[in-house]
């Protein structure tokens, strides 16, 4: 449930404002106070970075917005867009990131001849499909359970071609069984590495390969990595399944 923070972080510091300002009669002074008592919790907290800059903008937008004669469907158009695209983000905290080109090639590179691979978390299925037309004797299987992040992933697929090597399914990959894959392909955050470590470990077949991009398991030193030289994506982490060969 620490998904309940965040609202009651919110409405604390909308409380908190309250005390010193009227929002019916001062709403931008009060959204502004709001704000700043929003990101002060956010730090409080040990938030992460992006988390702080939402919270501290969240209230003033809304203040804007009303005060700019929008029409609400538009308000409600925009929370579904938000829902559908990064769902993900609000619940398990993990956002919408799309994977550099040269991971592709990094990968194309690492994995055996006609290896299966699981990319947990496609996103738009941007990487999948680089990879799946790189290395075509490969079987990407992509998962993504934000529905409109998966439809867009299926767009992709479609505009190439269907090609049969990869499969796109709008699915949890937190209920699929990995023992079936040789390599596991994630791009997420640090929020969930533990449990996708723990993951990994219980169903991973002997020697398959658990590959992040960037984040890393707390305590777990990867037995290899692949510098991807980039101002965010820095590296690609790999582990061998620890009942494997090193």
């Amino acid at each position: 449930m620490s998904w309940l923070r965040h609202p009651l972080l919110q409405l604390f510091a909308c409380v908190g404002a309250w005390i010193f300002i009227a929002p019916a009669q001062h709403l931008l002074p009060w959204a502004t106070l709001q704000a700043m008592l929003a990101g002060l919790f956010a730090i409080m907290l040990r938030m992460p970075g992006w988390q702080r800059l939402v919270h501290g903008l969240f209230i003033p937008g809304v203040a804007l917005a009303s005060q700019a004669g929008i029409a609400p469907g538009w308000y409600l158009a925009a929370l579904l867009l938000t829902l559908a695209l990064g769902k993900n983000a609000l619940v398990e905290r993990v956002p919408l990131y799309r994977s550099a080109p040269r991971v592709a090639e990094s990968l194309g590179r690492l994995l055996d001849d006609g290896a299966t691979v699981l990319e947990a978390g496609c996103g738009d299925g941007r990487l999948a499909l680089q990879l799946a037309q790189r290395r075509p004797d490969v079987s990407v299987i992509a998962l993504e359970s934000a529905v409109g992040s998966c439809l867009l992933a299926k767009w992709r697929w479609l505009r190439a071609g269907r090609p049969s090597q990869l499969a796109i399914a709008c699915r949890n990959f937190w209920k699929e069984d990995w023992g079936g894959y040789d390599a596991i392909y994630v791009f997420l955050s640090p929020e969930p590495m533990p449990r996708i470590w723990r993951k990994f470990v219980a169903e991973g077949r002997p020697g398959s390969l658990l590959i992040s991009n960037t984040f890393a398991v707390p305590d777990v030193a990867p037995d290899e990595s692949i510098p991807l030289e980039g101002p965010l994506q820095k590296e690609l982490l790999i582990w061998r399944h620890p009942h494997g060969s090193r």
